[in-house]
């Protein structure tokens, strides 16, 4: 079946959203690529149905030249926001890729997503999913970070801690460059550290802060039932002040330099799995993968301000990825 395209070239506060159709019966992660577009106004305003990769299209993020990066398997899916189209598969080594960081002198931070040889043993519990392996090493995975030149050239491999979480096969799974420029901050999904890599020094660095949550050191695949064990992080979002956000179960801290919890914003139900911030400076997005759902947020209230229902909630979870296009300058 052909998918007709109607995203409109970009403007201003449009907000764009990972929602792929999720309609392969044999994965739960699987099935066609689809970017949702909606407007400063949090209207639906039209769609793109992607190319590459066959599982979630996640990670969006603008770069500074306002072009839409996202991520589908080991495909790096660009999206031209002149045309609201996308534009030909370029060339990056085939990993998961799900997070970008772009620094000031050019130089693009991609996080991948897994760190596993194989599938673990108990996986199957909690998912259908048909992992894809690196065709040039076999494996699912490092958990690295790997940086780019302004010319999308690959220029390093950086080999960095994850966390063990309850799946056992999570590595890199979000990352956020610190204004600096000097180090990404990032973490394991579902997993308790918020860790931090000098990526001009390449060396790993102290926690920036430590939740208390499930040990899964092990290496297994969580027993039934305790995958709800403790607390865990997921998304994470530097502010241009150095403050960082962290989503965790069913809330928002907002952390400082030292590693201190200044604020909390507590939300209602889970799986806030995504931050984006408004050009505004004074409101962030965050969506929820397992409510389908995406909220507004004022940081200097903990107003929520407005709300999206996607439709797509739990076992339907596919709003992976969010990002606000901050225009053209």
């Amino acid at each position: 079946m052909t998918r007709e395209s109607n995203m409109h070239p970009f403007e201003a506060g449009d907000i764009l959203i990972g929602c792929t159709l999720l309609n392969d019966p044999n994965d739960d992660h699987a099935g066609e690529g689809r970017i949702r577009q909606y407007d400063k106004n949090m209207q639906v305003k039209g769609e793109l149905w992607t190319e590459g990769g066959g599982h979630y299209v996640g990670g969006l993020e603008f770069d500074p030249n306002g072009l839409l990066w996202a991520f589908n398997d080991h495909a790096v899916i660009h999206v031209d926001p002149k045309t609201g189209r996308q534009l030909p598969l370029a060339e990056f080594p085939p990993r998961l890729f799900y997070s970008a960081s772009f620094a000031k002198d050019g130089s693009i931070y991609l996080g991948e997503h897994e760190n596993a040889k194989e599938p673990p043993p108990g996986v199957e519990k909690y998912t259908t999913i048909k992992f894809v392996r690196t065709p040039d090493t076999g494996v699912l995975g490092c958990g690295n970070i790997y940086k780019f030149n302004a010319d999308w050239q690959f220029e390093k491999e950086y080999e960095v801690d994850n966390e063990p979480e309850f799946l056992g096969f999570k590595g890199c799974t979000h990352s956020t460059l610190h204004p600096s420029d000097q180090f990404m901050t990032y973490t394991t999904e579902t997993g308790k550290r918020v860790m931090r890599y000098d990526v001009v020094n390449d060396r790993q660095m102290s926690d920036l802060i430590v939740y208390d949550g499930a040990d899964y050191s092990a290496g297994d695949v969580a027993a039934e039932g305790t995958g709800k064990s403790g607390e865990v992080v997921i998304a994470v979002k530097y502010l241009p002040d150095g403050h960082l956000l962290v989503t965790h179960r069913t809330s928002m801290d907002m952390v400082n330099e030292a590693g201190e919890v200044v604020r909390e914003y507590p939300f209602d139900g889970t799986g806030w799995s995504n931050i984006a911030l408004c050009p505004d400076a004074q409101h962030v997005l965050v969506n929820s993968i397992w409510e389908g759902i995406f909220i507004k947020l004022n940081l200097e209230t903990g107003e929520i301000v407005d709300q999206v229902d996607t439709g797509f909630k739990a076992p339907n979870r596919c709003v992976a990825g969010i990002a606000v296009y901050p225009g053209s300058g």
